[in-house]
């Protein structure tokens, strides 16, 4: 154990872990030739460059080729299909203290940027405020609150150092503003190989841990954990610096407070043994508050990038697995806890993240409210026509039809651009067989319902707890706990469109 002022840094947490759930696996990375590669599917990059490809060559043909296209093709590649207008992007609340009867409150910032409030104690998630690069990679929506009107912030939680995740102008600008209004810095808790990249931007508390570490603060008589989980993606700043640092989820254990919060960061969907392994971390620190009853848990799931997902699969949870995780952990915290399933569904709340700020792939403006109404809409089919469904959509993909529907539905002069794609594409043609693989392999897991049961019990608490914030929002406790996800606010695709796209 190591201590500052405030923070302790509690290396054999893992040890305290190992001891009481002798029959699950708490593993650390250990590095090979300096990297962390927490899994060997995503070792190679080679993704990343199908995923920078498709990006580029959608908002190219858009840029300089949209004269020869049909307007349907032109929404289609559009990043904002819908024609979405500001009050379908923004609901800009305005920061504000915890009120007397306020537990808690969430602000979605934007993309992974979240302000978490409890009494006491503000911290904020990945900040990113701008663009990840003006020419590649503009933001296309803008974060609230501004760095200038966020309250004072005691700790800034890094996932991992992708530019998207790690912006050196936004925390520097943090930085500054702390200082001009004369508060005290924020602390940084990064992954283990971080910690001299932020202390370059200017940052002096700066704690760097490995996958199951404890780092709690004492602070005015309010006591948070923050205890580092497993995430598997890979970091790299540059192109060539892969896997050069640890990536990592958190949670948060705010002891007075009943709620817990678990934050996933950037990650594909994991390995049983990791996912119990973070189930058993939840129960331990809901073991250590001052409560009776189960507190809030409150989810910040990654809603994609989904498409194309033979590429994002390798390195993003999909939205549907991502709304579905929920049902998971409630078996597996109810058999920590000699409790059942539902004791925990109803306090297990996802709300989405990772989405709406950046053009990655595919992926339109809330590509995942239009994934989570498909996945909805899967659960009300029959067995006999969800199989018949799923022929259909795997024969989608097999077909490959992308590359053809664009020559057929732009301007000859496109082909070069064109050409560059890679075989397997998403640009016009969704493929969705994976909504209901994510289904039945969640339906697999839930053991505490027969296949009649089940599909009523997910389709009750996927309306009831899983929430898509807009940007700016924010949310108390009551809010959250009132929230039902209404499918008629999504706008459905139901007119066949030209040429079958």
């Amino acid at each position: 154990m190591s201590c500052s002022t405030e923070f302790c840094v509690i290396d054999d947490y893992i040890n305290e872990l190992q001891k009481k759930f002798t029959d699950i696996a708490f593993k650390r990375i250990k590095t090979i030739n300096g990297m962390y590669i927490t899994n060997s599917v995503n070792k190679s990059s080679s993704n990343d460059v199908r995923i920078f490809t498709e990006t580029q060559v959608k908002r190219m043909l858009l840029k300089a080729f949209s004269s020869g296209m049909s307007s349907v093709t032109k929404k289609k590649l559009s990043y904002f299909s819908q024609d979405e207008d500001h009050d379908a992007i923004y609901k800009l609340d305005n920061v504000e203290d915890l009120k007397v009867a306020e537990e808690y409150s969430v602000q979605n910032v934007g993309h992974s940027t979240l302000l978490i409030q409890v009494p006491g104690f503000n911290i904020l998630t990945d900040p990113v405020f701008n663009d990840v690069n003006s020419i590649l990679y503009p933001e296309k929506t803008f974060s609230h609150p501004s760095i200038e009107k966020l309250p004072k912030v005691d700790v800034i939680l890094i996932s991992h150092n992708h530019p998207d995740h790690v912006d050196k102008t936004s925390l520097q600008n943090i930085l500054k503003e702390h200082q001009k209004k004369g508060w005290s810095l924020p602390t940084i808790l990064v992954p283990m190989g971080d910690k001299k990249l932020v202390q370059s931007f200017g940052f002096k508390q700066v704690e760097e841990v490995e996958w199951f570490t404890n780092i709690c603060t004492d602070k005015n008589d309010v006591n948070v954990n923050f205890i580092s989980i497993p995430a598997d993606h890979r970091s790299g700043r540059l192109g060539y610096d892969h896997h050069k640092s640890l990536v990592t989820g958190w949670i948060i254990n705010p002891t007075k407070t009943n709620v817990l919060f678990k934050y996933s960061g950037d990650t594909r969907s994991l390995t049983d043994e990791n996912q119990n392994a973070i189930d058993a971390v939840i129960w331990h620190e809901i073991e250590k508050k001052l409560h009776d009853d189960i507190p809030e848990i409150i989810c910040f799931e990654p809603s994609g990038p989904n498409y194309t997902r033979c590429d994002m699969d390798v390195t993003h949870q999909s939205t549907s697995y991502s709304t579905l995780l929920k049902f998971v952990e409630a078996e597996n915290l109810a058999k920590l806890s000699n409790k059942t399933p539902k004791d925990f569904i109803v306090k297990l709340k996802t709300i989405m993240m990772h989405h709406n700020k950046f053009e990655f792939g595919p992926d339109r403006f809330n590509e995942g409210l239009f994934i989570f109404k498909k996945l909805l809409l899967y659960l009300s089919l029959s067995d006999k026509d969800l199989k018949q469904e799923l022929l259909k959509q795997q024969e989608k993909s097999e077909r490959n039809l992308d590359r053809e529907l664009l020559k057929q539905n732009s301007s000859y002069l496109s082909r070069p651009v064109i050409f560059t794609l890679p075989a397997q594409t998403s640009l016009l043609v969704h493929s969705k067989d994976f909504i209901i693989k994510d289904l039945l392999n969640t339906a697999s897991k839930v053991k505490s319902f027969d296949e009649h049961q089940i599909k009523q019990y997910f389709m009750e608490y996927l309306t009831k707890n899983t929430i898509f914030p807009k940007i700016g929002e924010r949310l108390n406790s009551q809010q959250i706990n009132e929230m039902v996800f209404d499918p008629k606010t999504v706008f459905k695709y139901s007119k066949k469109s030209e040429n079958n796209i």
